[in-house]
């Protein structure tokens, strides 16, 4: 995947879109996570592993994983530690991504993961996709 790939939390505005899609929701919604929590659950995936760069507008991490997956997150405005922050993967695998995602979702409810040039849209709760 060499494609930009955004991750919204699930919410009343999000479900309309997908819906408008033909994507059928959960009825659950899903709450953005912190920076803390990013990189907290990027740090818990078995065989998962992330080197954060420091940029003053940008924050990027380099995810990888021991099958030799890779992608790229990048966290627009990082702001602090506690504050919710948004993020986007650019290029790498999407099992690496959607194994993320699916990190995300377990602590933060559903999670939409869609693609910049509009050729990928998936809704990630938990353990399980659809």
């Amino acid at each position: 995947m060499s494609d930009s790939y955004s991750v919204l939390p699930l919410t009343p505005e999000v479900r309309t879109w997908l819906s408008s899609e033909g994507i059928v929701p959960p009825a659950i919604d899903g709450k953005p996570i912190t920076l803390q929590e990013l990189k907290g659950i990027v740090a818990s995936l078995p065989g998962i592993f992330a080197k954060w760069g420091n940029g003053p507008e940008f924050l990027d991490g380099a995810v990888s994983s021991v099958s030799g997956m890779n992608t790229s997150i990048i966290v627009g405005n990082p702001g602090s530690d506690s504050e919710p922050c948004e993020f986007h993967f650019r290029g790498g695998e999407s099992m690496l991504i959607e194994t993320v995602v699916g990190g995300i979702a377990q602590l933060a409810g559903p999670q939409v993961i869609y693609a910049h040039s509009g050729g990928f849209t998936k809704v990630i709760h938990g353990a399980t996709s659809k």
